[in-house]
């Protein structure tokens, strides 16, 4: 049986983060896990020039950064069929995972989600489900990226399902436990 290190020794990675501190974290941790290869961009401009030029296997990319957020970044590398990286796998690294977050991500073609703070054990599992995971790719006039269809659930017989149990609204589902929405930044 191969070694999980073992997996990720040719994949290519590069990393977006205007937070070079935590951009090397990353990087140290990718390498302990035996990726040889992680490129790093402190912005979303210097990332577009390494994508056009470089073919990635997965694009760890921050949400929040100073110019443009990630979500810009992913929906460039989506949104034309000529980026060499426009099927790679994207991983959005948050602290923001409310429902809305999410949906707004997904929508975006991220791939995974990867929730701040991380641990080398979240980021690994990230990887490993974004590169071997992989959902089949859509590119549709109003969507580029993976199948938003995470989990194949049993079909229902009728349309009553809603009606007994209905779905959290968004505004709900996007509030923690003490009713607090989680899109709002922690003091």
């Amino acid at each position: 049986m191969r070694s999980i290190k073992s997996e990720f020794t040719h994949k290519k990675i590069l990393i977006v983060d205007d937070d070079v501190f935590l951009a090397k974290i990353t990087r140290s941790i990718l390498e302990m896990f035996e990726v040889s290869s992680v490129r790093l961009a402190a912005s979303n401009a210097e990332a577009i020039l390494l994508l056009d030029n470089h073919r990635f296997d997965c694009i760890f990319v921050d949400n929040m950064m100073s110019e443009k957020n990630g979500l810009d970044l992913t929906r460039h590398i989506r949104g034309s069929e000529e980026q060499p990286n426009q099927k790679s796998a994207i991983i959005l690294c948050t602290a923001f995972t409310g429902l809305k977050s999410i949906i707004q991500a997904r929508d975006a073609g991220v791939t995974e989600i990867l929730a701040k703070p991380v641990s080398p054990d979240q980021i690994m599992e990230k990887l490993g489900n974004a590169l071997f995971s992989q959902r089949n790719f859509i590119d549709t006039d109003v969507y580029a990226g993976p199948d938003r269809r995470r989990r194949m659930r049993g079909a229902f017989s009728t349309n009553e399902r809603r009606k007994e149990n209905p779905a959290p609204s968004t505004e709900e589902a996007d509030k923690n436990e003490d009713g607090v929405p989680q899109d709002q930044k922690r003091a």
